[in-house]
């Protein structure tokens, strides 16, 4: 049996659980486990709970997931799922006899003056250079990234492969099994000359008690972090131009963040403090904070459009996740977001906050225009499905 070893630093840092690390590490927890078998407890040493065999016998794997990297045995795969170039590297040499490294993107490593580092910074740079030549594999989130991969660490294009991330299967659609839903695979079919849902009706009451967010309705959404390359200032400064109200999901919009309008801020921060300033005392910026995952699905299905114009990105997750809501998005008019969405979305200048306001506008007030998209969005979400990412990673497993 082939031993996966996969670092989860969500065992013993709660932080990390709430980030971009803890919903990646989520879709491999729930891609790897094995539904028949009954979680081991954590341990004290921080092993996870998530500890399993694979659902199918012939792929011979059993999957360690474990914050505590001595507990790695050497005779393991070992899959670092977070590798970071600017961060302390978790090992400089070799700790297994196959190691695989996941790296996101390059976005800070590619915009140091957006994201300085200082000297300790510039120290694991150096470090993880050295670090990553004890991978023998790259598994990276995109195209994009894997050219901006093979551009900085001048690697074998082989030994960067792209796996697409994927949302967790909560997200996946529960459609009414009528022939025409399972025909087209879109969750609308034609009634009377109008589009029906075709999702099963989930009670409100089951999936959010917080008052906040019940009443919300006709409102954009925008789900993420609050660094530069996010681009909220001219979000801000579209949204007031469209005259409409945007929900901000992320426990950077937390309260105790949104009252630092005035309070220097941290280099990588500013933009945050920019947009926070533009927001300030306007009712059309609704700050929920980090919301549950179930409060987040009803944001993006009553949600109008979704938007996200990020000057770059690694990949694009809450485009994926407003697709399998039928929720359309604005995108930014750059290469990693007509890679993701083809022509499954409506795209902006991200430099250009009137003109993201008049993409806002259009799919907010044109009916017809807001449902085309819609289904073209969620047509285009189901290529990044679970089961795509599964299958991804298991056949990479089996040539490890």
């Amino acid at each position: 049996m082939k031993v996966i070893s996969v670092f989860d630093p969500t065992a013993v840092d709660e932080k990390s659980r709430v980030r971009g690390i803890g919903r990646y590490l989520k879709t491999l927890q729930e891609a790897f486990r094995h539904l028949d078998t009954d979680p081991v407890e954590e341990s004290p040493t921080g092993v996870s709970q998530y500890n399993t065999q694979s659902q199918n016998p012939g792929d011979n794997f059993f999957f360690q997931f474990t914050a505590n990297i001595n507990e790695i045995k050497k005779q393991s795969v070992f899959i670092n799922p977070f590798f970071n170039p600017i961060q302390k590297p978790l090992k400089i040499r070799r700790l297994t006899q196959k190691q695989i490294a996941v790296i996101h993107d390059l976005v800070p490593f590619k915009y140091p003056h957006m994201f300085p580092t200082g000297l300790k910074g510039m120290i694991y740079t150096f470090l993880n250079k050295w670090a990553l030549r004890n991978y023998d594999l790259i598994v990276t989130d995109s195209i994009a990234s894997k050219r901006d991969i093979l551009h900085s660490y001048k690697l074998p294009e082989k030994n960067v492969q792209v796996i697409y991330p994927t949302v967790s299967r909560m997200f996946t659609p529960h459609l009414d099994r009528e022939k025409e839903s399972v025909a087209h695979h879109h969750p609308f079919h034609s009634e009377n000359d109008h589009s029906v849902a075709e999702f099963s009706k989930i009670p409100l009451q089951t999936l959010t008690q917080n008052p906040l967010i019940q009443n919300l309705k006709d409102f954009a959404i925008y789900v993420g972090d609050a660094t530069w390359n996010k681009n909220l200032p001219n979000i801000a400064q579209a949204i007031k131009m469209a005259n409409i109200p945007c929900v901000f999901v992320g426990k950077v919009f937390g309260e105790s963040n949104t009252n630092k309008a005035h309070v220097k801020p941290h280099p990588w921060n500013k933009s945050l403090q920019q947009f926070l300033k533009l927001a300030e005392g306007d009712d059309r910026f609704i700050f929920p904070g980090y919301v549950s995952d179930t409060e987040l699905m009803y944001l993006y299905k009553r949600a109008k459009v979704n938007i996200l114009v990020s000057h770059d990105e690694g990949f694009g997750l809450s485009y994926i996740e407003a697709g399998f809501m039928s929720t359309p998005s604005i995108l930014s008019d750059t290469p990693i977001f007509h890679e993701i969405a083809a022509d499954a979305a409506d795209f902006a200048p991200p430099n250009n906050p009137k003109e993201i306001a008049q993409k806002i506008s259009s799919v907010f007030y044109d009916y017809l225009h807001q449902e085309k998209m819609s289904i073209k969005a969620f047509d285009r979400a189901q290529e990044f499905h679970p089961q795509r990412f599964q299958k991804e990673w298991v056949e990479l497993l089996k040539i490890a």
